[in-house]
């Protein structure tokens, strides 16, 4: 799919090879043979997002930006595995992202180097090319010549197993599962179809299943499933999910309650739980059920959360598995406020974007 945002709607050099259910978003640029799998998510709504030829991007992979602050930048070459996120960061040629691995705002990755899958390059880290990095936080390990960087690559873009790049513990990388385990005699819906209360914005990309209810203002972006599994999900108002994250629960493990004004990041994976107003969960997270984060809680980039977990008001847990790590600083607060605000006026965008088109007789998007 091809989505405008605002005045802007994506530029993407042919050929490229790109899933029904893959979304280009706004103002991103590809170079030619782009390759999208299923619900990989290129999303440039608040920054550019600008890619090289030949990019590669596994099912459900992420590339967003910071908005109005860094662009997401990645160059030629590179191959992006199964449920990794590259976000508002350099990634220069060659490089190779394993599974489920995340590069963070203002990093950046030199020509050739690999992340092994799982791995986690923090926020402003430069990495110098021709390694190999692993780890939370990613360290380098040993160098990697032309041949083995490639064999990687080859591994990825062809479903082939690796060591160092391909993870053993992925969610489903389709919605086949959600559905049929979420839907609980009711019926599943897709972003285009989705219960709507007041200004919620649904993805065209995301799937709610069961008895969920998102508020207004609220916004569950691209490729996300929300699935309640014969239990509920309540999503608070002002509240956003981003892109590929799984909200999944069911009778046996309970509900999933979140908030107001909380932001659940990029490729998070969340059961049975409780989440405060105002918290966040970072991208790339795994909580597990019966975790409780408390009203400005929040949760770091990459970080497992133990069943059972309380995240104390105004802490701040990191590591796998997590632990308390510090307070939240107060200009972090402020921080969390904003980001909650600007995907207000990003769910209030995309919804004004969408009656626009339907006003038309159709939609901006298509498959190319």
């Amino acid at each position: 799919m091809l989505i405008p945002y605002l005045d802007y709607a994506p530029s993407i050099a042919l050929p490229m090879n790109c899933a029904a259910t893959a979304a280009i978003v706004g103002r991103t640029v590809t170079g030619p043979g782009l390759v999208l799998r299923d619900y990989a998510t290129l999303r440039a709504d608040g920054d550019w997002v600008r890619i090289g030829a030949n990019a590669y991007f596994g099912e459900r992979a992420t590339v967003h930006i910071a908005d109005s602050v860094l662009p997401a930048v990645i160059g030629d070459d590179v191959t992006v595995g199964r449920f990794a996120l590259v976000h508002a960061c350099t990634v220069d040629d060659r490089v190779v992202v394993g599974d489920a691995a995340v590069v963070m705002d203002g990093a950046h990755v030199g020509a050739g180097a690999l992340i092994t899958a799982g791995s986690l390059v923090p926020p402003r880290k430069r990495l110098a090319g021709g390694w190999v990095y692993e780890g939370n936080p990613a360290t380098p390990v040993r160098e990697i010549d032309a041949e083995e960087l490639a064999e990687a690559a080859f591994a990825i873009r062809h479903r082939v197993t690796s060591a160092l790049v391909t993870a053993t513990d992925l969610p489903p990388l389709d919605m086949g599962a959600f559905v049929s385990a979420g839907a609980d005699e009711r019926t599943a819906h897709d972003g285009r179809h989705a219960p709507r209360a007041g200004r919620a914005y649904i993805a065209p990309t995301a799937v709610l299943a069961g008895d969920v209810v998102v508020a207004d203002e609220a916004s569950v972006y691209f490729g996300c499933a929300v699935v309640a599994g014969g239990s509920r999900i309540a999503i608070g108002p002002r509240t956003n999910v981003q892109d590929n994250s799984l909200l999944v629960t069911d009778a046996a493990r309970g509900p999933l309650v979140i908030g107001a004004d909380a932001t659940i990041g990029h490729n998070v994976r969340l059961g049975a739980a409780r989440i405060g107003n105002r918290a966040l969960v970072g991208m790339g997270s795994q909580i597990g059920d019966r975790v409780v984060v408390e009203d400005g809680g929040c949760i770091g980039a990459r970080a497992w959360v133990e069943p059972g977990t309380v995240v104390k008001a105004g802490w701040i847990w990191a590591g796998r598995p997590a632990c308390a790590f510090r307070a939240v600083r107060p200009e972090e607060h402020e921080m969390f406020a904003q980001a909650a605000q600007i995907y207000v006026r990003y769910g209030s965008a995309y919804l004004a974007g969408s009656r626009a088109r339907e006003s038309i007789g159709g939609s901006e998007c298509r498959d190319r």
